[in-house]
């Protein structure tokens, strides 16, 4: 981060990047560079943190890998092998966690517009649906009648008041949102279930959105979901499942380097007349965008880059929160006789579990700062494309001598939206062209969120690292002829 030291939330990729230094080089050497890397110890790890809130305080639970965030077949059958269940976002990604050995009964169905296909095998294999709206009910209903069987299914809803916790286009349950029925719409849905044939009433879901550092939003949600499942009960409907959804954080950067980031940006925003001392690219405003940088304190809306509880840690605290009756959401569940809680980590499980390798492609001053273009296009670490994100990064060797700078991140593809970092990041030294760059806490969605062959680049190839040494290859490197297609091809 800007005008401070190096993050400390890479050094744990660091340890793991020197212990496997010598496997990662061969996998350099195969597959060349960009190359994303994700260790499995540090995976399970991730996934170990969950359980132990759980068994402690919620045992009757089921924790959901989100295959979207990292859609594989190596990560799908690493989660299976975790003893996971899979939140699937497509009939694709159901089929991946169905032949990777996940039981169909530990697989939630998501998506607001779910193709006929994708309804069919939802019902063919037993898969939980959380269902989106009421074209979709009839179709599940009818697609069960069918076949003769009642499918499993859960209601999802939106319309809480749970806007301007993460960036706009990643809340998922406010008012403005795709998905889900609204709030006000419970008693008619409940009623139209209890009646419809060929559908089991399990249990009512919601989904905050991603990156959710403030708890108050968990809080919140978990209030409204309390309301919604006590309402299903007094519909006649036996709720035997709660699905909180996922979002939760990561710390991309520490406490300090959050709140210095902040400072920095208010006091350019108040005074950016000065050359070379911008904190984002153009002087975007990122949060502060709704704000008047003169006031005292202006009120930073949208996502964050650290949280006080992150990962498993904001779940124990959905968990422990006194409802404002004096009762804990445990208490609240035990009293709606236990239902099956559903957990999606999301990001979490795998984003602090990976790096992206790259090359140093060149150097440049603009407006006289620090711009290092990569051998890597916003298609390969793509969540800038929604919001202005903020990741570690360092040159690879570290050196003894190594004087920081501060350095905007551009990437190769032929269009001014290709920024690796549109936040000025502290990098342990200036590169040379040539040099290898490590981008850290790629392991969620960054490497195919987005991903594309734009400007007709390949993508790059995708392996993982166990505790052993041992390289699984998750996503061999496209081909010339991936992307174009055989000489003479019509």
């Amino acid at each position: 981060m800007a005008s401070r030291a190096l993050s400390p939330t890479s050094a744990p990729l660091d340890r793991e990047l020197a212990r496997h230094e010598a496997v990662i080089e061969r996998a350099v050497e195969t597959f060349g560079l960009p190359l994303h890397v994700v260790f499995k110890d540090k995976v399970e790890r991730s996934a170990n943190g969950y359980r132990e809130v759980l068994r402690r305080l919620y045992p009757n639970s089921s924790i959901l890998f989100a295959v979207k965030s990292n859609p594989c077949r190596g990560a799908v059958r690493t989660a299976a092998r975790l003893g996971l269940g899979a939140d699937a976002a497509s009939e694709h990604e159901l089929r991946a966690a169905l032949e990777e050995g996940i039981p169909a009964e530990r697989i939630v169905a998501n998506g607001n517009a779910k193709t006929s296909q994708y309804v069919e095998a939802i019902v063919s294999s037993g898969a939980l649906s959380s269902v989106d709206n009421a074209d979709e009910l009839e179709e599940l209903s009818r697609a069960a009648t069918s076949r003769h069987v009642r499918t499993p299914i859960l209601i999802r809803f939106r319309g809480m008041p749970l806007s301007g916790f993460t960036a706009d286009d990643q809340t998922t349950a406010a008012a403005w949102t795709k998905f889900g029925f609204s709030i006000d719409e419970a008693g008619e849905v409940f009623a139209r279930v209890a009646g419809a044939p060929g559908l089991r009433f399990v249990g009512i879901s919601a989904h905050v959105g991603t990156q959710i550092a403030d708890p108050v939003a968990y809080e919140l949600l978990t209030v409204h979901m309390v309301a919604l499942a006590r309402r299903a009960v007094a519909s006649g409907l036996a709720l035997s499942a709660i699905d909180l959804g996922g979002g939760y954080p990561v710390s991309f950067v520490t406490e300090a380097e959050w709140a210095g980031f902040q400072a920095q940006l208010l006091d350019r925003l108040r005074a950016p007349v000065r050359p070379g001392a911008s904190v984002t690219w153009t002087d975007l405003p990122m949060g502060y965008g709704g704000a008047e940088p003169e006031a005292d304190s202006p009120t930073w809306v949208g996502k964050a880059y650290w949280s006080a509880h992150p990962a498993s840690a904001m779940l124990e605290r959905a968990l422990a929160f006194g409802h404002p009756d004096g009762k804990s959401t445990v208490q609240h569940l035990a009293d709606l006789g236990s239902p099956t809680l559903i957990v999606e980590p999301g990001r979490s499980l795998m984003a602090t579990s990976g790096v992206t390798l790259a090359e140093v492609r060149g150097t440049k001053s603009v407006l006289g700062n620090l711009v290092v273009s990569l051998d890597l296009g916003i298609t390969n670490h793509g969540t800038n494309l929604i919001t202005n994100d903020i990741f570690p990064v360092a040159i690879l060797p570290r050196k003894a001598d190594d004087v920081p700078v501060d350095a905007f991140l551009a990437g190769r593809l032929c269009f001014s939206g290709d920024m690796i970092s549109k936040v000025k990041v502290r990098l342990n030294r200036a590169p040379r062209v040539g040099e290898r760059a490590v981008v850290y806490l790629t392991g969620a969605y960054s490497a195919d969120h987005f991903a594309s062959n734009s400007c007709g680049f390949p993508l790059p190839a995708k392996v993982a690292v166990d505790g052993a040494g041992r390289l699984d290859v998750w996503r061999r490197p496209q081909r010339f002829e991936d992307v174009f297609g055989p000489v003479g091809e019509a």
